[in-house]
């Protein structure tokens, strides 16, 4: 009796991140097993199922519409090579599927939480969960997600290796009331992080609202007690509950 693939082993055929002798061997072993066909089969409906719910149209949609605006227009700031685009204004509730590489999502004060979303033309989406690191493919753009829980204000920074904090959601002023209602609401920005090295995004749930200019204060300090290592970034110390994702710009 041959063993079964596991589960893990089975998505990384799925994404497509054996190669060789080893995807090989995968395939062959898939083609005469029902079981673990049937495993397979389960992963391609739900990346079927996810790509569904938010279709890339939407997701792009903000930073399609910006590009086309004309010069008289007044446009969103790029920071750092940061540039963040307002897309579709429809808020999103979505189920997430498994990640390959995905830490356990993190459970907050009342059931509060949030979700990094990548997305890029001809490409999958995925979800991130907090506190992971992932790679950006070039193309590729950003969207944020939470449940509220408790809280009742929301607000958006990342930082660069440089320690250079650009403001995602809002620009400017104080945190902006959360979306009522259960389920993950979609933050009505998409953002194409440019440039090359870490950027580190951080969400930040609170019960009162956040200026944006002390938030950003916050993390240009985080960073110079990090030792200037956005990677290794620590909590930011303001009111309320972060969330933290470290990407890999191409």
């Amino acid at each position: 009796m041959s063993t079964h693939l596991t589960e893990w082993r089975l998505r990384r055929l799925h994404a497509g991140e054996l190669a060789g002798a080893e995807s090989q061997q995968a395939q062959a072993h898939v083609s005469s097993c029902t079981q673990c066909q049937g495993v397979l089969k389960g992963l391609e409906a739900n990346q079927a199922r996810f790509e569904a719910e938010i279709p890339f149209e939407r997701f792009s949609a903000g930073v399609d519409r910006a590009l086309r605006k004309p010069s008289s227009e007044p446009s969103r700031p790029r920071l750092n090579g940061l540039l963040v685009a307002v897309a579709a204004t429809v808020l999103l509730t979505v189920a997430v599927r498994p990640l390959l590489s995905q830490p356990p999502t993190n459970r907050l004060k009342g059931g509060a939480t949030a979700e990094l979303r990548i997305g890029g033309d001809g490409m999958a989406q995925r979800a991130v969960s907090p506190g992971a690191t992932e790679a950006l493919a070039p193309g590729e753009r950003v969207r944020l997600g939470y449940v509220a829980g408790e809280h009742r204000y929301v607000l958006a920074v990342s930082v660069d290796e440089a320690g250079e904090v650009s403001a995602l959601y809002p620009a400017t002023g104080p945190s902006l009331p959360v979306e009522t209602g259960a389920g993950t609401h979609w933050l009505p920005d998409s953002v194409d992080f440019r440039g090359a090295g870490l950027e580190r995004v951080v969400v930040v749930l609170s019960d009162e609202p956040l200026r944006v200019e002390t938030v950003r204060d916050a993390a240009r300090r985080a960073w110079e007690v990090s030792g200037r290592n956005v990677a290794t970034l620590p909590s930011l110390g303001v009111e309320g509950e972060e969330l933290h994702w470290l990407l890999r710009k191409p």
